[in-house]
């Protein structure tokens, strides 16, 4: 009689999804020692291997099939996630067929977007950093700057890269603005992109150029922009009184003035009031959405365990089925979430995730009916692994990690920390320090191309070298493991050795 189909998921966000380019698999192949860790991804003519006894099924409408290099984010079938590798070396391991069932999507959280039934409301325990009161240091608006009145024509004041940088949105519908260095005690924030439609900012309140000093009488501290968007959305809340009082130096001169929010909106702030009710009604859905994705998942999986016949070929109905695993790949909305982690720069100040990462697995085993299922959490390594934690990004995975030390998940739960497959050689070409491990250590000899020849007879120049690189290693941002090959298919081998223990628990 056949064995059950093992089905494993993988949920999470975008590095669940998988936003690498499969140009990029030419990286792994460029060096003797990646080309050895990874063979079992390529046939021997290099080409990348599919395996039809691994099926994926993908959630909302997406395209599932044989186990190919084309499942992670995009429609053009030119992407991979952390399934392909993972498929590959869970196939090798167990040589049966098995099926990966999808579940991720860009940008949510678990606080929000996958958070479970059974996570009500975080109670910080006694002592945590979440109940101490802050003390706010009110810091002096400076009377005057020690600026000439052309200063902001200097171009190193509002760089051009403002405009796509996310983190400097004030609110202000296409205003931005960048902190600059301590000035007479404070920090400023220089306008870099003034507000998209100027006739909602009455007296043209805010012009590129334009250096804000202070808000509601306090000055602005080290960080600037978080200072201006806790005061400015808490004015523009459902309780708040829709006013700033500003202080900013323009052309040699401070002014302080007040500043209505509500002219902003259209209709002004007579049409403030039908503005809050759309903004209670708001809150009603949103909060009636809190843990919408969590339950489009497990309604998706049990869809397709409805429905195996039609997703697998090796589908046996009297052998049936096994939930054998879960993986877990999710965390940068949660890491930069301010909001929800107002401590996150402190040990601890991520207790809440581990809280709800908590919940979540066991609401997961509940609702798929596998109360032993193993789980496997990829510990964010965006920025390499912290251990110890120095900074957000270690606390986080600190936060991470600390689930499957739990003694209720221990044996069950197994964390793999992706920062360790963090290439900091990519990263240091990117940066175009000029220098290179490989290329100093002789390693560029053995360098192929795509025809299998070695690419240089002789030492190439630091700049060649990196362009070389750098063309065939990346395809994204460092908040994406860089759209690298390399890196996702080191994260996805470790997600299958991290699952294969368990299963031999």
């Amino acid at each position: 009689m056949a064995n059950p189909l093992k089905v494993f998921i993988l949920a999470g966000q975008s590095n669940a999804t998988g936003m690498v380019h499969t140009n990029t698999l030419a990286h792994i192949q460029m060096f003797p020692d990646t080309a050895e860790a990874f063979a079992a991804m390529f046939d021997a003519d290099g080409n990348p291997v599919i395996l039809d006894a691994v099926q994926v099924s993908q959630w909302r409408d997406k395209e599932g099939g044989p186990l190919a290099p084309r499942y992670g984010g995009g429609s053009r079938g030119n992407m991979l996630g952390p399934d392909y590798p993972f498929g590959i070396y869970m196939y090798e391991a167990l040589d049966e067929p098995f099926l990966i069932i999808k579940t991720s999507q860009g940008g949510r959280s678990l606080n929000y977007h996958f958070r479970s039934p059974s996570a009500g409301e975080w109670e910080p325990p006694p002592g945590h950093p979440d109940l101490e009161e802050e003390e706010v240091e009110i810091i002096p608006i400076p009377e005057s700057l020690d600026l000439p009145a052309d200063y902001v024509d200097a171009e190193d004041v509002v760089p051009e890269e403002a405009s796509r940088n996310t983190g400097s949105y004030l609110g202000i519908s296409g205003m931005r603005g960048v902190q600059l260095d301590e000035m007479n005690g404070v920090h400023p924030i220089a306008i870099a992109f003034r507000a998209r439609r100027e006739e909602q900012v009455p007296g043209r309140a805010f012009r590129r150029g334009d250096l804000i000093l202070g808000l509601n009488g306090a000055g602005l501290g080290e960080d600037a922009i978080e200072q201006w968007r806790e005061t400015y959305w808490g004015a523009r809340s459902i309780d708040g009184d829709w006013m700033l009082n500003v202080t900013l130096w323009r052309e040699g001169e401070i002014k302080t003035f007040d500043f209505d929010i509500a002219e902003t909106l259209d209709g002004g702030r007579a049409a403030l009031p039908q503005h809050i009710e759309r903004m209670k009604e708001q809150a009603i859905e949103r909060e009636a959405d809190r843990g919408g994705y969590y339950r489009k998942m497990i309604s998706h999986v049990k869809d397709v365990l409805g429905d195996l016949g039609n997703v697998h070929p090796a589908y046996d109905e009297e052998a049936g089925y096994e939930i054998a695993g879960f993986v877990w790949f999710q965390g940068y909305n949660d890491l930069v979430s301010g909001g929800t982690y107002p401590n996150r720069d402190r040990p601890g100040g991520y207790d809440k995730y581990t809280w709800l990462l908590e919940h979540f697995i066991r609401d997961t085993r509940n609702d798929l009916n596998a109360p032993d299922m193993p789980f496997v959490i990829g510990v964010l390594g965006v920025g390499g692994d912290e251990d110890p934690p120095r900074s957000n990004l270690g606390y986080f995975q600190q936060a991470q990690a600390a689930v499957a030390q739990k003694p209720a998940f221990q044996g069950t739960v197994a964390n793999v920390r992706t920062g360790k497959y963090w290439d900091q050689e990519l990263v240091d070409l990117i940066a175009n320090t000029g220098s290179s491990q490989r290329l100093n250590s002789g390693d560029w000899a053995k360098v192929k191309g795509p025809d299998g020849k070695p690419v240089w007879t002789e030492k190439p120049s630091y700049e060649d070298y990196r362009e070389y690189v750098l063309r065939r290693a990346q395809s994204d941002q460092g908040y994406h493991y860089f759209g690298s090959a390399k890196i996702m298919s080191g994260i996805g081998k470790g997600f299958a050795e991290a699952m294969l223990e368990l299963l031999q628990e």
